[in-house]
């Protein structure tokens, strides 16, 4: 998954490509739920703050990963019973925002970092280069990730309506019997924003010198930081394939692709803002399930395939 800022600034870049129509239809409310578009990310940062309850929750991962499009059929199920509202439709699409990307980047990454669901030190690179990935963004838009102010991205301060509560909670039981979705989205979203507020929102660098032995205390030299980003914007380069060197697909060896993390990025974003589109056309329109079933795609967020298959690296990385 690539990291909190990146799913952030994914959710307004494709929102400046939806028709002028949509982008009228959703100007304020977008901005105003933009923490939706942090999906199934929330899980882990949830357990983070909720250690005793990482037991209960770790199962729940790997399934939650998967079956996206009977979670849209699920969720637009109950929509149409509940009522259709703005912020209904709106958490669906950050979710699915974020599922996409992941599932767009997430084959480059891994080969990158390697095995993530095997390798201990894969996955600390992985989450690693995620960090990095988050500065390389800012830098991007010529942003110092160093001196990057958090509190501007943090959750909204708004809670959810009942009724949006009980499709999340609904459509995420029957999907994959996780229970309370809806409870764990309104902790992580108040619990996040505090966080940020109390670690993140740093502007003159005084928490940052207090808390740095507490920060590699907990986290390490090389691993993300609780605190403003300790990265430049450059350290990601070697992970990105800007040299456009052919990369395998963790799971599939007959795809070789040789594209970058700019080009990928750049795909997803057309690709989603156009599935997004089509999908609000549909639930607008009361379309039939075969519909929905044909503008979702029901690939993993893992690795962007069909989902339910597990993957199995063979190869380091750089060899075919």
């Amino acid at each position: 998954m690539p990291g909190h800022l990146t799913h952030d600034t994914s959710y307004f870049d494709v929102y400046k490509k939806f028709p002028g129509k949509m982008q009228k239809k959703y100007a304020g409310a977008w901005e105003e739920h933009r923490v939706f578009t942090q999906g199934h990310d929330l899980l882990l940062f949830y357990m983070f703050l909720h250690l005793t309850k990482y037991i209960q929750l770790q199962d729940k991962l790997k399934i939650i990963e998967d079956n996206i499009q009977e979670l849209v059929v699920n969720y637009i199920a109950l929509m149409r019973e509940t009522g259709v509202t703005d912020e209904a439709k709106l958490f669906l699409y950050g979710y699915l925002i974020h599922h996409f990307l992941d599932a767009k980047l997430h084959p480059l990454i891994i080969y990158e970092t390697g095995d993530l669901r095997r390798d201990k030190n894969a996955q600390a690179l992985h989450l690693l280069v995620e960090n990095m990935i988050d500065a390389y963004m800012l830098k991007k838009d010529g942003i110092d990730p160093r001196t990057f102010v958090m509190q501007g991205i943090v959750p909204s301060k708004r809670a959810l309506t009942a009724q949006t509560r009980e499709l999340i909670r609904g459509s995420f039981q029957s999907t994959y019997g996780l229970e309370s979705f809806d409870v764990i989205f309104a902790d992580y979203n108040n619990m996040s924003r505090k966080f940020y507020k109390t670690l993140r929102y740093d502007p003159k660098g005084i928490k940052k010198a207090l808390f740095r032995p507490l920060d590699y205390a907990l986290f390490g030299l090389f691993k993300p930081s609780i605190l403003p980003f300790r990265f430049d914007g450059t350290e990601c380069l070697g992970y990105l394939n800007l040299d456009k060197k052919e990369w395998t697909h963790p799971i599939d060896a007959s795809i070789v692709s040789s594209k970058s993390f700019d080009e990928l990025y750049e795909e997803a974003i057309s690709e989603m803002a156009q599935m997004i589109a089509l999908l609000d056309e549909a639930i607008n329109e009361n379309a039939p399930n075969e519909r929905l079933k044909s503008i979702v795609p029901d690939v993993s967020s893992i690795h962007g395939r069909q989902t339910g298959l597990d993957y199995q690296f063979d190869f380091t990385k750089g060899t075919l």
